[in-house]
C-alpha cells in the first residue's frame, strides 16, 4: 500500500473520528492511571489496594474489563487478561519493591535505555504467575501506553506489530525471532510510529493505532489467506465435505468464529461456565499445542477446574471431528489432568446424523450450534 492510498484512507477515517477529542480523552485517562500508579502503587507501602479501585484502572486498560459495555467505551485495548488476574497482578506489583521500581523506571525512561529495563522486568518476573510479562507483551505495552499515550502505541500485541511492520514494509523494526523482548517492544513501537511520520496524518500514537484497527485492519490483519485444509502433524489432511460455495463460506466463518470466541469469551454462553486456560501467569488457550495437533480452544470448568477441549468443526467430516476431539481429550487426560475426566465441546453450523451416531458412544462431549445473524441496514442520510 503506497503513501497516497494510506492518506486517502486516513481522510475516510477522519469522517467518523475526532482526533482532538480522542487525544483529550487519553490525556485525562493517562492522568488517572499515573495518579493511581504514583499514589497507590509507589507511595504508601502499608496501603492495601481495594478491588474496586483496581477495577477502575482495569477499565482504562482493558476493553473487556468489568463494566466496560457499549461500542463507545474507551480503553487501551482488548488485552485478554481476566479481571481477577489483573487484580492479582497489581497486588503482586504493589508488594514487590523490585517489580514496581523497575516498572516505574520503564514508565519514566525514554529512548533505548528502556530495552534493558524491560529485559530486567521480564527476568525479575519469571517466578511470578501474574500475566505481567507474557510473550505477546500485552500487559507491559498496555501500561506503557496508559502511562504515556504520546509516546507509545495502543497496538499492544507483538504479533500484530509484526504483521503491521511487514505489511507496510516499515524499516528499523526488531528481529521478532531472535531479539530480546525489550528490543521487540521498543523497536516495534518506534518502527510503526516513524513509519507514519512522513505522511500528513496525526502522529499521535492513539490516532495511529485506531487508524490501523478501524480503517486498515482488513489489509494488514484480516487479509491472510486461509488454507483449503488443515494438515495435522502426522501428515493426515482433514477432508472438506464439499466444494460448493456454502461449504467454503462455513469454513471461513468458523475460522473467524474462533477469534471471536476468544476475544469475547466473557459474554458468550461458554464464558458463563468455563474460563480460558492460563499457565504460568499467561493465557494459553487458543490453538493449544499438543503432541497430536493443536487444540482450537482449551478451557476449564469454573467450578470443578475440569479441562474442557473445544473444537470447531471447520467443515470437516463428522468422523474426522469426533476422532480429533477424542484424540485431544485423551492427550489432555494423560498429560495435564492427572487422569481426571476431560470434557469435550464441538461447535458446528449443523448437527448431522453421522455426528449424532458417533457421539452416542463418546462420553462427555457436547455439541453447540452457532447461528450467524448478518444484516445490512441502510444508512439514512439527512435531508437538506
Amino acid at each position: 500500500m503506497d503513501n497516497n492510498e494510506i492518506i486517502k484512507r486516513y481522510n475516510i477515517f477522519l469522517q467518523n473520528y475526532d482526533v482532538e477529542k480522542h487525544i483529550q480523552i487519553w490525556n485525562e485517562k493517562s492522568k488517572q492511571f499515573r495518579e493511581f500508579w504514583n499514589n497507590k502503587i509507589m507511595d504508601g507501602e502499608d496501603y492495601i489496594l481495594d478491588d474496586a479501585e483496581i477495577d477502575q484502572i482495569i477499565k482504562i486498560l482493558d476493553r473487556k474489563a468489568k463494566g466496560n459495555k457499549g461500542k463507545d467505551v474507551e480503553a487501551v485495548a482488548n488485552v485478554m487478561i481476566p479481571q481477577g488476574a489483573w487484580r492479582r497482578m497489581f497486588n503482586e506489583i504493589k508488594k514487590s519493591k523490585e517489580l514496581k521500581n523497575t516498572l516505574n523506571q520503564i514508565f519514566n525512561t525514554e529512548g533505548e535505555n528502556i530495552v534493558d529495563l524491560i529485559n530486567k522486568l521480564y527476568k525479575l518476573n519469571e517466578k511470578h504467575k501474574n500475566n505481567l510479562t507474557g510473550k505477546s507483551g500485552n500487559a507491559t505495552n498496555c501500561m506503557l501506553f496508559a502511562f504515556n499515550p504520546t509516546k507509545n502505541l495502543s497496538v499492544i500485541s507483538l504479533k500484530d506489530r509484526k504483521r503491521i511492520i511487514e505489511f507496510f514494509h516499515f524499516e528499523e523494526g526488531p528481529n521478532f525471532e531472535n531479539d530480546t523482548i525489550g528490543k521487540k517492544i521498543f523497536l516495534s513501537n518506534q518502527a510503526i510510529i516513524k513509519g507514519f511520520e512522513s505522511m500528513p496524518i496525526s502522529r499521535h500514537p492513539r490516532v495511529i493505532s485506531n487508524f490501523l484497527y478501524q480503517e486498515l485492519i482488513t489489509d494488514w490483519k484480516l487479509n491472510d489467506e486461509v488454507p483449503p485444509f488443515h494438515s495435522e502433524p502426522d501428515g493426515t489432511n482433514e477432508v472438506v465435505e464439499s466444494e460448493d460455495e456454502d461449504s467454503k463460506s462455513v469454513f471461513y466463518i468458523e475460522k473467524a468464529l474462533e477469534e471471536y470466541l476468544i476475544e469475547n469469551w466473557d459474554i458468550t454462553p461458554l464464558g458463563k461456565e468455563y474460563e480460558l486456560n492460563e499457565e504460568d501467569g499467561e493465557l494459553k488457550s487458543q490453538q493449544y499445542p499438543t503432541d497430536v495437533g493443536p487444540i482450537d480452544i482449551l478451557a476449564r470448568d469454573k467450578k470443578t477446574k475440569q479441562y474442557v477441549v473445544i473444537e470447531l468443526k471447520k467443515n470437516k467430516t463428522s468422523d474426522v471431528t469426533v476422532g480429533q476431539i477424542s484424540r485431544y481429550m485423551g492427550w489432555v487426560q494423560k498429560n495435564k489432568s492427572s487422569g481426571k475426566t476431560v470434557k469435550g465441546i464441538i461447535i458446528s453450523a449443523n448437527y448431522d446424523e453421522k455426528l449424532e451416531y458417533a457421539l452416542m458412544i463418546v462420553p462427555n462431549v457436547e455439541v453447540y450450534k452457532y447461528k450467524v445473524d448478518f444484516r445490512l441496514i441502510e444508512h439514512k442520510k439527512f435531508k437538506n
